[in-house]
């Protein structure tokens, strides 16, 4: 008797002990964090007292909300040790500017505390057209549109009628963050000045033929279709027959001595077409990025020509030479960085002045065919404050969007009653 309570204390103990032990493993897989905020050099007057402060674990996308003390710093402990993305965007009470701030890729290591220092830019909000949605990746249950239903939309955020006579809109070259992709456009072209597009279309007219009210969309689609017809799952379809323009460019494609897409590139003739500016051979059948688009909208006085085109050898296995057309920053109005998933932040193409973060359709990739769209959410503060549709412009993508899960095409046309 006396050996049997011995053995159970013994393996009792034991049990303890590997319960104990796998506690202690567990705490040393945490680190601890420290950020704090500064303000950018010639600001003033400026409080980093409670500044919200979004903490996000690129692997299993957890995240961590802190506020800054009143010497704009947080501390969070117990994280798990991994890759994070820190990201800070503040309005203040008046509404009349914004404080952000991004930090990506910082490595929590085990009992270890990392410390990071986030110097905070303050920006108007400025007032003019913005990308409200990008649709790109196909209805879900859904294979008799494909993705032949995509489209842009814009909203004009200002209290004056904008004319989009003129504007240009462009889908950026690049990989996209796919799990086996090792090659972001940054390694092949580096000059922070310009952006590189796959195709650029522009609004046709002569200055005052495409007017945008205050608070009202402006549709760009691939395809002005109604996919719902003779769809089995229409509630998942888009009707793009509202839309102001489409893209078509087969016959431009002809012309210039090559092939179009008459599958995927059809013309509504009762919808005006876009002007067809550049476009990488082959890819005529898109009009955004499928695996997302990084998409700006800018202006410019003079033509594209062939000085603009960069040429360079893509490292894959064939060494494939690539040519992409240059657009200067300073002439973008806005821009959106979409990638495949939370961890994809080496493949911005986007510039961090145009777009600080960067928005998944989902955190952890996504197939084709989500039905899910990109979509910029509303600023309740100032469309309250001011009577009018106001949508969130912090030139931060993680901030501004969200992925929705199905299309909302002049979703907000009535938000305002």
């Amino acid at each position: 008797m006396k050996n049997n309570k011995f053995i159970w204390l013994v393996v009792t103990g034991l049990i303890l002990s590997a319960i104990f032990t796998a506690c202690n493993d567990d705490e040393n897989y945490l680190g601890s964090l420290k950020v704090t905020v500064l303000l950018k050099e010639g600001l003033k007057n400026i409080s980093i007292e409670n500044i919200p402060v979004l903490v996000t674990n690129t692997t299993d996308n957890t995240q961590h909300s802190l506020i800054t003390d009143i010497n704009g710093a947080v501390f969070a402990d117990g994280l798990a040790a991994g890759t994070y993305n820190i990201t800070i965007s503040a309005k203040n009470e008046e509404g009349n500017y914004y404080l952000s701030g991004t930090q990506n890729n910082v490595v929590i290591n085990t009992e270890h505390e990392t410390t990071v220092v986030i110097e905070l830019n303050a920006t108007i909000p400025e007032t003019g057209l913005v990308i409200k949605e990008l649709y790109y990746n196909g209805a879900a249950d859904n294979y008799v549109s494909l993705f032949k239903d995509q489209f842009v939309e814009l909203v004009n955020n200002s209290d004056e009628t904008i004319y989009a006579d003129g504007l240009f809109f462009a889908n950026l070259h690049g990989e996209t963050g796919g799990y086996s992709e090792e090659h972001p456009i940054t390694e092949y072209l580096s000059n922070a000045e310009y952006v590189y597009a796959d195709w650029i279309e522009q609004v046709p007219g002569t200055g005052n033929e495409y007017p945008i009210e205050p608070g009202k969309s402006f549709v760009i689609a691939l395809n002005a279709i109604n996919f719902k017809e003779g769809n089995p799952v229409p509630e998942k379809a888009v009707d793009n027959t509202g839309s102001d323009l489409e893209r078509y460019s087969v016959k431009w494609l002809e012309n210039k001595g090559l092939s179009g897409n008459e599958y995927f590139d059809l013309d509504n003739p009762m919808v005006p077409n876009m002007r067809n500016i550049f476009i990488l051979d082959g890819l005529d059948h898109c009009l955004l990025e499928l695996n997302g688009p990084g998409v700006v909208i800018f202006r410019r006085d003079e033509d594209f020509s062939d000085s603009d085109i960069i040429t360079y050898t893509k490292k894959d296995e064939e060494e494939t030479e690539v040519k992409i057309m240059k657009i200067p920053v300073a002439d973008i109005i806005d821009g959106v960085d979409c990638l495949e998933n939370s961890g994809a932040v080496n493949f911005k193409r986007i510039p961090e002045n145009i777009d600080a973060g960067f928005i998944s359709l989902s955190n952890d990739g996504q197939l084709f065919y989500s039905s899910k769209s990109i979509r910029r959410k509303v600023d309740e503060e100032l469309t309250n404050m001011l009577g009018r549709l106001v949508l969130m412009d912090t030139n931060n993508s993680t901030v501004d969007f969200e992925a929705i899960n199905l299309p909302d095409q002049r979703g907000y046309d009535n938000y305002i009653k």
